[in-house]
C-alpha cells in the first residue's frame, strides 16, 4: 500500500496536466497514508451515467464526446511518459462542475523503466484491473498500454449506451468487441445505443456515434497489436468532433499477398464533403509519382457509399511514433537532417506541381523498410491559389498568418514544415506544458532562440560528445526552422529554398549566417 502511495503522489506531484486530477498534499504516518487531492463536484463518471439511469435524464452527446476527449488526452499524456493506467474505468474518472473530466487513482500505475520502448510488450504476473474494463490479453501475463486502450474502449462504449459494463451480459464465447462487431455487420447498432442522444432524429449525431462504435471497436482489437495507440484515438476523436472522420491506415492483404494500407471515410452528414475529400486525394496520388510521396494502388467508385483509398503498406510507422513514442531520442541527427531533406523534397514536388499539402506534421511523414520517408494524406490539398475555411486536424501546426487572411498558400506548408523542423530538433511534440499553460512548440522554440537559449530546444543528447560540426548542423537547422514559422508568411523562404539550405548543410557548405 506504501507503494502505491508513492506511485500517486509522485506521478500527481510531477506530471501536472488539466485532464488529471491535481494533488494539494500528502501524509504518512505508520498506519495511515493520506493524499488530498481537488474535489470535482460532479462525482464520478459510473455515478453520474447511473444517476442518469434513474432519472431517466441525459447530457447532450457533445457533452459526452467532450469527457471521452478528456481521458484520451490525459491517456495519451501519461503513455508519453511511459506510465501504465491499469486500472482504467468509469468510476476513476471524476467530473468537475462544467463537466470537464479528470482521471483519477492512479495509485496502480506503473512506469515503464527508462530505456523501455513505450509500446513493447511486458510479461507480467502481476494482473491487476477491474472485470469487464480489464483487457483479456492480462490472462496472459501481456502487459502494455495498450491495456489501456482497451480499456479505453469499454468507456466509450459506456458513454454511447449508458450501460455500465458491469451490466453487459456476457458469457464466455461472446465479449463486447463481438457484440459490437456483430450488431454493427446486421446493421443493428441502434440496440446498442443510447435513443436519448438523438441516434434516430439527427443524422450528424448518427455518423458521430457510429464514427466512435467503430473506434471503440477498434480498441478493444486482439491481439494488442491491432489496436491504435492513444494519440491516434484522441486525433480521431478530435476529427470527428470537427466533423471530419477517417479510419486511416487499416492494415490489409491483396490477394497476391502484398500488404497494403486501406484508408476510409465516413461522413454521411456531409457527402459532398466527403467525396471532395476523397477525389482530391486520389486525383494527386494518382497523377503525381515520387518517391517521397506514398503511391495509389486502388480505390473505389466515386459513386460508392464507402469511400476507400488502398495504397502502399509502409511498414515502420510515422515519425510522430519514432519521435514521441517508442524510438524517441533514438533517431541519429543524420537520419533525423534526412528525414527533413527527403521531406522537403516531397513539398517541393508539389509546389511545382501547383498543389499545396495543407497538413504537413508528423503523423503524416511515414518511414518504410529503408528508411525512405514518405508524406502521406492529401485529403485537405489544395490548387494553388485557392482559399480554404478549414486547413489542417492539429491546429497547432496550422500557419498563424492563415487566420488572419483567411487565405492558404504554398508558405502555409512552409510553416508547418517549421512545425516539424523543430521536432526532429527538440524531440518534443507540437505543442508543449509550460508550467501550467500549454504553448505551441514553434511559439516555445522562437522565444528561446531569441534569447540565446538555443540549448533549451535540442534535444540533449545531441549535445553528448560535443561534436563541432553537429552543433552547427543542429544551429544552422534551427534557424532555419524558425525564419519557416515567421509571420507575416512574406518573410518566410520558399520551400525550394528551404530544401537547397537543408542540402547545404548537410553538405557543410552552408553556415548559420548564410541562412535567408
Amino acid at each position: 500500500m506504501l507503494q502505491q502511495f508513492i506511485n500517486e503522489t509522485v506521478i500527481l506531484n510531477y506530471l501536472p496536466h488539466k485532464n488529471i486530477v491535481s494533488i494539494y498534499g500528502c501524509a504518512s504516518h505508520h498506519k495511515e497514508s493520506l493524499l488530498v487531492h481537488e474535489y470535482l463536484s460532479n462525482g464520478n463518471l459510473s455515478a453520474h451515467l447511473q444517476s442518469e439511469i434513474a432519472e431517466n435524464s441525459t447530457q447532450p452527446w457533445l457533452t459526452r464526446l467532450d469527457i471521452a476527449i478528456d481521458i484520451a488526452n490525459a491517456l495519451d499524456y501519461l503513455h508519453y511518459y511511459g506510465i501504465i493506467h491499469r486500472n482504467v474505468k468509469s468510476s476513476n474518472i471524476l467530473l468537475d462542475v462544467n463537466f470537464c473530466a479528470k482521471l483519477a487513482n492512479l495509485h496502480l500505475s506503473q512506469k515503464l523503466p527508462d530505456g523501455v520502448p513505450v509500446y513493447a510488450t511486458h510479461v507480467t504476473g502481476d494482473i491487476i484491473g477491474t472485470c469487464g474494463y480489464m483487457d483479456s490479453e492480462l490472462a496472459y501475463g501481456r502487459l502494455s498500454v495498450k491495456n489501456g486502450v482497451y480499456s479505453f474502449g469499454v468507456v466509450l462504449c459506456e458513454l454511447l449506451s449508458l450501460t455500465l459494463a458491469k451490466c453487459w451480459v456476457l458469457n464466455e464465447e461472446d465479449n463486447l468487441a463481438t457484440l459490437l462487431s456483430r450488431k454493427i455487420e446486421n446493421q443493428a447498432l441502434v440496440e446498442l445505443l443510447d435513443p436519448r442522444l438523438g441516434f434516430d432524429t439527427n443524422l450528424k449525431i448518427k455518423w458521430m456515434m457510429t464514427a466512435i462504435t467503430e473506434l471503440a471497436l477498434l480498441c478493444m482489437k486482439c491481439p494488442q497489436e491491432l489496436r491504435p495507440n492513444m494519440e491516434q484515438v484522441l486525433e480521431t476523436l478530435d476529427g470527428i468532433k470537427q466533423g471530419r472522420h477517417e479510419t486511416n491506415s487499416i492494415k490489409g492483404k491483396l490477394k497476391d499477398g502484398q500488404e497494403v494500407a486501406i484508408k476510409c471515410f465516413h461522413d454521411e452528414s456531409e457527402t459532398e464533403k466527403t467525396i471532395k475529400q476523397f477525389m482530391k486525394e486520389t486525383e494527386i496520388l494518382i497523377l503525381l509519382h515520387h518517391q517521397n510521396l506514398v503511391s495509389l494502388y486502388v480505390r473505389t467508385s466515386r459513386h460508392s457509399n464507402k469511400h476507400k483509398i488502398v495504397y502502399e503498406y509502409i511498414s515502420n510507422g510515422t515519425l510522430s511514433k519514432h519521435l514521441h513514442e517508442s524510438s524517441r531520442g533514438k533517431l541519429p541527427w543524420h537520419t533525423r537532417l534526412n528525414i527533413a531533406i527527403e521531406t522537403a523534397t516531397a513539398l517541393v514536388y508539389l509546389h511545382d506541381s501547383a498543389i499545396i499539402h495543407c497538413d504537413v506534421k508528423g503523423s503524416n511523414i511515414l518511414l518504410d523498410d529503408n528508411f525512405t520517408f514518405k508524406v502521406a494524406d492529401f485529403g485537405f490539398s489544395r490548387s494553388l491559389p485557392d482559399y480554404v475555411t478549414h486547413v489542417s486536424t492539429v491546429p497547432v501546426g496550422t500557419d498563424p498568418d492563415y487566420y488572419e487572411s483567411g487565405r492558404v498558400s504554398d508558405k502555409s506548408d512552409v510553416y508547418s514544415f517549421g512545425v516539424v523542423l523543430f521536432e526532429l530538433i527538440s524531440s518534443n511534440p507540437p505543442i508543449l506544458m509550460e508550467g501550467t499553460d500549454y504553448v505551441s512548440l514553434v511559439q516555445f522554440s522562437k522565444r528561446k532562440i531569441l534569447n540565446k537559449e538555443l540549448n533549451a530546444v535540442v534535444d540533449p543528447s545531441f549535445w553528448l560528445g560535443v561534436d563541432t560540426n553537429m552543433v552547427e548542423m543542429i544551429t544552422a537547422v534551427a534557424e532555419l526552422a524558425f525564419q519557416c514559422g515567421q509571420c507575416p508568411k512574406e518573410l518566410r523562404p520558399s520551400m525550394k529554398q528551404v530544401l537547397d539550405t537543408l542540402e547545404g548543410i548537410r553538405k557543410g557548405t552552408w553556415g548559420f549566417n548564410q541562412i535567408t
